[in-house]
């Protein structure tokens, strides 16, 4: 059965190229990702790279190269799955900018517009990369050959732990369970989730590491674990700079998805959190227009730009702009961060002058 994401996300990327999209892959994709993306605020993203990334990691496109090769021609009845087969010239996703400052891994987890550590070229030969730096993690998702893998950096196993079960939660709230097969290696062996690995092990004193994941081959673990580097430090980078915050706000945490150039445009997916604690904040969403189902009709003018304020699907107070240069900005608020806190943060947002371009993105996240 097609989804109304199905049919949005179809609509978007098949409209690239003259391609296809093979929808019953988006939605088998859409499916396994679909729980830790309903907890982001996006409202297509209820189901998955988005629905998030599990959307964007989920297009599968039908091509037909000049000459076709015998796998091109057959791929052109069925359909190619670019998060399993790259596309012609590989995979090649932009990553992020680096920080010329000194290496310091004692300071992970301690800015969110920082990561202090690279996975070197696991992050580039992917359908698409996810950089995260919040709640004192840092996290960088990517995938390949249809396995996804999660590689996180925290001061605490305790922080690890967490994540770990944000992702690993049947829909009873229950974790599986996981048989240690050595070397910091657990498998999951108990209920849906016999397709899940995770290892940890402290990359210098004082740091924890964890790589999680799905539908991958054991042997990925120590070929990852070889490629984590804590000599780099990256700024997390979004289409949107924040010029006006709350009394007492300050960001919490970035999220940027980008994809390879096998899909229109490079962003996904961005989100910022801004506030004073996890309860009192909003959170920033954007996507490309079309990848959501639904759009609030605007109701007003803010900036400029018609935008909409309203009460969004999970009953938070909200503020959008439907389409400024083909993004969606999602504004929605937590605890005291009702309207007029979010007016607030929408009267002072900027937008990039080419926001699926990273490199006209502002080099700071909050002035």
């Amino acid at each position: 059965m097609s989804t109304q994401l199905e049919q949005d996300l179809a609509a978007t990327f098949g409209a690239h190229d003259g391609d296809v999209v093979d929808t019953s892959a988006l939605a088998d994709a859409a499916a396994r990702r679909g729980r830790r993306l309903r907890a982001r605020a996006y409202a297509v993203r209820g189901v998955a790279l988005v629905a998030v990334v599990a959307a964007a990691g989920a297009v599968t496109v039908s091509r037909s190269p000049g000459v076709p090769g015998p796998a091109a021609q057959a791929s052109q009845s069925v359909g190619v799955d670019w998060t399993r087969f790259p596309p012609p010239g590989g995979w090649s996703v932009p990553g992020l900018p680096a920080v010329a400052v000194p290496a310091d891994p004692s300071r992970i987890g301690t800015d969110p517009t920082l990561l202090h550590f690279t996975v070197d070229e696991w992050s580039v030969v992917s359908p698409y990369t996810t950089w995260r730096s919040t709640g004192g993690a840092e996290t960088i998702e990517f995938a390949r050959d249809g396995a996804t893998y999660k590689v996180s950096l925290a001061k605490t196993t305790a922080l690890l732990d967490r994540l770990l079960e944000d992702e690993n939660r049947d829909p009873a709230g229950h974790l599986p369970t996981a048989t240690d097969r050595g070397d910091g290696l657990f498998v999951f062996t108990s209920g849906p989730m016999q397709r899940f690995y995770y290892q940890r092990w402290q990359p210098v004193p004082g740091v924890w590491a964890q790589l999680f994941a799905e539908d991958a081959a054991t042997a990925d673990a120590a070929r990852i674990k070889a490629r984590v580097r804590l000599d780099v430090t990256l700024r997390c980078a979004a289409p949107v700079q924040l010029t006006a915050l709350p009394a007492g706000a300050g960001l919490l945490g970035c999220e940027t998805t980008l994809a390879g150039k096998d899909l229109p445009g490079r962003l996904l997916f961005a989100t910022l959190w801004a506030g004073e604690n996890t309860v009192d904040r909003a959170e920033i969403s954007m996507m490309r227009v079309g990848l959501s189902a639904t759009s609030a009709a605007p109701t007003l003018t803010i900036g400029g730009r018609p935008a909409a304020v309203f009460t969004d699907d999970r009953f938070r107070p909200s503020v959008e702009f439907p389409d400024v240069d083909d993004l969606r900005i999602h504004i929605a608020g937590t605890g005291t961060y009702t309207s007029p806190a979010l007016l607030t943060i929408a009267e002072g947002i900027r937008v990039a002058r080419a926001p699926f371009d990273p490199s006209t993105w502002a080099d700071r996240l909050v002035t």
